[in-house]
This record gives structure tokens, sequence and C-alpha cells, in this order.
């Protein structure tokens, strides 16, 4: 059997070198950036979603509907206001999102679960500062959230050019010291990039 010889092995390898390359560094590129534009955490205390009709319907419309419709026949229910805060979050439709939450920060305005919610739709629309705020009303309520520390450090540093008020933030989530080795170990390498 005759093979085609137009395009030669060496040149093959090449090609697979040059594209296993090109993959490296698409790898570091990403890397760096995440490395160079960190994000904030989004602190959820995740609870149990009412069901609609003895099925979790929330990932689709007729389940957004019908919570929609339970929110206007009881305008009072709170866990309804949470469930689709955070299903409009799930679909980062972040200013629908708000409209809850504030729904709720209405109803409670220390509630610490809405503040961070609206606060994270807040960064998501690059509303640093009123996130930030948003983030300080939390540490008003619970003065060693870490979440909030953390977030705040994040914004001030990267969003708002205050390094030092961002060390402040990242050293309290280092005394707090959580059982959370990932963001330890962020807020030390942000401390240390000062």
């Amino acid at each position: 059997m005759e093979t085609n010889n137009a395009f030669p092995q060496t040149a093959r390898s090449r090609v697979v070198m040059f594209l296993l390359l090109c993959l490296g560094l698409i790898f570091f590129a990403a890397v760096a950036y995440r490395v160079e534009n960190p994000s904030i955490v989004q602190h959820e205390e995740r609870q149990e979603m009412p069901s609609v009709g003895g099925m979790d319907k929330m990932g689709d419309m007729a389940g957004v509907t019908s919570m929609m419709k339970k929110l206007q026949e009881n305008p009072e229910d709170v866990d309804a206001m949470r469930a689709l805060g955070m299903t409009f979050m799930d679909m980062q439709a972040w200013d629908k999102a708000m409209s809850f939450w504030d729904m709720v920060l209405q109803k409670n305005e220390n509630d610490v679960m809405a503040l961070n919610q609206k606060g994270f739709c807040l960064f998501e629309l690059e509303k640093y500062a009123e996130a930030a705020e948003l983030f300080e009303r939390m540490l008003t309520v619970e003065k060693q959230n870490f979440h909030a520390h953390y977030n705040l450090g994040v914004i001030y540093k990267h969003y708002l050019a205050q390094p030092d008020k961002a060390a402040v933030h990242f050293q309290a989530v280092l005394d707090a010291a959580p059982d959370d080795p990932e963001l330890m170990g962020s807020a030390k390498r942000e401390l240390e990039g000062k």
C-alpha cells in the first residue's frame, strides 16, 4: 500500500509540537489572568428551596412563574424571595436578582445573606463602591464575617485602588482562621502581594 508523503513526518511532529505549545500558552495565560484579576467569593447559605407541586422546578421558567405566583399570593414569603433571588443569580440576571434581595432587606435590613447576595450582584454589575458599602454593612451585623472581609479586600485592592484598606480586611480573614484553606491561601497571597 502506498502512503501519501505530501505532509512528511517531521512536518507533522512540528505541527503537533506547535499546537501543544499554543495549548500551554493558553493555560498559562488563563492562570495568570485569574491571579491578576481575582474574584470575590459568593457565600450563600443554601437552604432547602421550596418545591413546586412536589418537584423542584426552579431550573425552568414554570418554576419561576410558580414561585412568583406564590410570592404574589403571600407578599411576606421571605423564603420565596430568597429562592427567586438565588434563581435569578444562577441565571446571571443580576438586576432582577437584586430586586428580590431588596425585598428581603425591606423585611430585615440586617439580613446577612441578602446583604451578601446583593453585594455580589452589585460587584457583577461593576458597581464596586456600592458593593463595598453592602459588605461593610454586613460587618456591622457580623463583625467577624470573613467572607465580607475577603470581598472587601478584593474590592479595595483591585477595583477601588485602596490597598491599605484591603490589607486590613485580608488580615482579618487570616486572623479569623476559617476552616477554608482555599480562602485562607487567597487572602495570604493577596496580603503578601500588597
